[in-house]
């Protein structure tokens, strides 16, 4: 009887150490070399957390240059800030139809208009990084007095995009029109126009590089021609509503004009707005820059002679292209320069 009770004893501590084994087995692989290690449990474990993790990874960090992922995927979404100095040229209009077309869906453009004040525009940065912008655009008021705002950006680590005009700060890249050569086209259509001879008038705005680029250019050509006389410089905020009594006064001082220069063709338009005043259209021929819409209906009118053109939309185009290359970690060009071209009554389209 002993026996058989000691029997029963035994095998049912061999059944609790057959059981105990298939338990422990559970948590456990074998990596088919007879030992056992509870390693590919964690990993896969950390395989889980990393298939969680990784979309947000790559919306909260712009992809490495290297990558083949173009910047702003699906899983991205950037804000373009672009501060403008003024909406109401033209200019802006197609320059925003460049940017549009450049920007992703997946994105969002930011524009704020500084209405050509510059502590506006040093205030529209601030509320850009305030916003989180991923970019800033500017096309500065004030080529020196962007300077701290540009030193905002950087230091919250935000690319910063020059456009249209250059800046005296360290920027990320300018893109802009060869002023300088705008200046000088208009200016050999001028000289040519007055028989290279007779006095002429300049509405400048040298506080803005850009402008004074275009007017550096014009007076240049005019200096070639002993019989041209430049009689009057005057600063002059853009615009036609701007430009038009100072260009009275200097109509009034000098009855004698042949020639007018303005910085860009709004201020022309106030040029010619006063010329027709003084019913002295057909004396004085007057060149601006943009060619934009109501200027080739000038030409096209014969009341304006020329303007030099650019391309604004592609600038706007390019400028997009420029700040999603830098938000994926490319080398971009320092500096790249647009063409310009004469718009004159050969090729003015009259709307």
């Amino acid at each position: 009887m002993k026996k058989r009770i000691l029997s029963v004893i035994c095998l049912t501590l061999m059944g609790c150490m057959l059981f105990t084994a298939c338990g422990n087995g559970s948590g456990n692989k074998s990596d088919g070399t007879g030992e056992t290690t509870a390693a590919p449990k964690t990993t896969a474990a950390a395989d889980t957390a990393q298939d969680t993790e990784a979309p947000n990874a790559e919306s909260t960090e712009p992809p490495k240059a290297e990558t083949t992922e173009p910047a702003g995927s699906a899983s991205e979404k950037y804000v373009i800030g672009v501060s403008v100095a003024d909406t109401s040229n033209n200019f802006y209009v197609n320059l925003r139809e460049g940017l549009e077309s450049a920007v992703r869906d997946s994105d969002e453009l930011m524009m704020l208009d500084a209405n050509f004040d510059a502590s506006r525009q040093l205030d529209d940065i601030d509320d850009m990084i305030q916003q989180g912008v991923s970019v800033v655009l500017l096309d500065a008021v004030d080529s020196n007095a962007i300077k701290p705002a540009i030193e905002a950006c950087k230091a919250a680590g935000i690319p910063v995009i020059a456009y249209n005009s250059p800046v005296d700060a360290d920027i990320d890249t300018l893109i802009c029109s060869d002023n300088y050569l705008a200046g000088q086209i208009i200016g050999e259509a001028l000289a040519e126009a007055i028989d290279y001879k007779g006095q002429v008038a300049m509405l400048t705005f040298n506080q803005v590089e850009v402008c004074a680029d275009r007017a550096d250019g014009f007076y240049d050509v005019m200096t070639k021609y002993p019989e041209i006389e430049v009689v009057a410089q005057q600063e002059c905020t853009p615009g036609t509503d701007t430009a038009l009594p100072i260009a009275e006064n200097m109509i009034q001082a000098y009855p004698q004009l042949v020639g007018m220069f303005a910085m860009n063709d709004a201020s022309a338009l106030g040029c010619v707005a006063a010329a027709e005043s003084a019913g002295l259209i057909d004396q004085i021929s007057i060149v601006g820059v943009d060619a934009n819409a109501d200027a080739q209906a000038a030409i096209a009118a014969g009341k304006m002679l020329a303007s030099a053109g650019q391309y604004p939309d592609e600038m706007g185009k390019q400028a997009v292209e420029l700040a999603y290359d830098l938000l994926a970690g490319k080398e971009v060009e320092a500096k790249i320069v647009l063409p310009v071209y004469l718009c004159d009554k050969s090729n003015a389209v009259a709307e």
